[in-house]
């Protein structure tokens, strides 16, 4: 009788064991759908709180860790607020995704002196995509930008899949916005800007001279993050100067960055700054974290002292926080 009570409670266990083992992999197999992959998840850099948090005079700021995707600072990162011309940078990404590098473009009176200040193209001036580019990013012409949009614009123009550069070519690229007379480059810029889940971003022009244009810090992130894949963007980015000329070789361009960090802080890898009176000063930095496999985005709105917040930021990032 003893026995036969013994291998009842037994196989009691054993099928309540059972089914408890069905029910955790049932329940482990349903929560698989909702888990979000970190490529490293144990790869945590540690914070020393007994360090000040820098104070800064931008309104709206972070740091972001990419290889463990999280936050190493956030100030105000979800404040929609004017970006300037942090905006090309949207601008650069349809042009890579969407024309032809090698096009000549013919720089038209508007895209003249479109800021009422500075000129920095020649009309009827022909001069390739590619160099209008690197005017562009470096530094931050707003006459590229707008010579780029016209261009896009023009009745005829090839949209470039099969051109595009192989950093930037995917099955599921969006088709090319199109109007009757050509390729709507702000259309394209808020149509990726959605895709990309800014939702929260909204663009009127190129350049990003329009303040009406918003943004916030965790939106730009996520441009940064997806830029950060083509690999023929970032490297203009960390240019300090470069030299481009018309296609007839005799207009010379000596293009000199506008991001002061450059060549004096460590490890950057690029950045992209941006001012406009409404939007203040604007900046985005990507540096390395020697040794880690790692890169450090920071980000800084509507700053009074744009450098000196943004070298505040990384350097307090790489003092209070350790990767060992």
């Amino acid at each position: 009788m003893i026995l036969i009570n013994a291998f009842f409670i037994f196989s009691f266990q054993k099928e309540g064991l059972n089914n408890s083992s069905q029910a955790d992999v049932s329940i482990l197999n349903n929560s698989q759908a909702y888990i979000f992959p970190i490529a490293e998840s144990t790869y945590l850099p540690t914070l020393n709180t007994t360090i000040e948090r820098p104070t800064l005079s931008a309104k709206s700021a972070i740091v972001y860790d990419m290889r463990s995707s999280r936050f190493l600072f956030s100030k105000n990162s979800e404040e929609r607020l004017p970006i300037a011309s942090l905006t090309k940078l949207l601008t650069a990404v349809v042009v890579l995704e969407n024309l032809n590098l090698d096009d000549v473009v013919i720089v038209p009176k508007e895209a003249l002196r479109v800021d009422g200040e500075k000129q920095t193209l020649y009309l009827d001036e022909r001069i390739r995509v590619r160099d209008l580019l690197k005017m562009m990013l470096i530094e931050s012409s707003n006459d590229a930008a707008y010579a780029l949009k016209y261009h896009a614009s023009k009745s005829g123009i090839d949209p470039v899949r099969d051109k595009t550069p192989p950093e930037a070519a995917s099955a599921d690229a969006p088709e090319v916005h199109r109007t009757s007379n050509g390729i709507d480059i702000i259309g394209l810029m808020n149509k990726k800007a959605i895709e990309l889940g800014m939702n929260n971003s909204i663009f009127h022009d190129p350049a990003g001279l329009n303040d009406n244009a918003l943004s916030t810090s965790e939106d730009l992130l996520k441009l940064v993050n997806y830029s950060l894949k083509l690999d023929s963007l970032w490297p203009i980015l960390g240019e300090k100067s470069t030299v481009v000329y018309s296609v007839d070789g005799r207009i010379e361009h000596k293009v000199d960055s506008t991001n002061q960090l450059l060549g004096v802080m460590p490890d950057v890898v690029g950045g992209k700054t941006g001012y406009t009176d409404g939007a203040l000063g604007c900046m985005i930095l990507v540096v390395d974290v020697p040794g880690k496999n790692d890169k450090l985005v920071s980000i800084v709105l509507g700053s009074t002292e744009r450098f000196t917040d943004t070298n505040k930021l990384i350097s307090w990032t790489k003092k209070a926080y350790s990767w060992e």
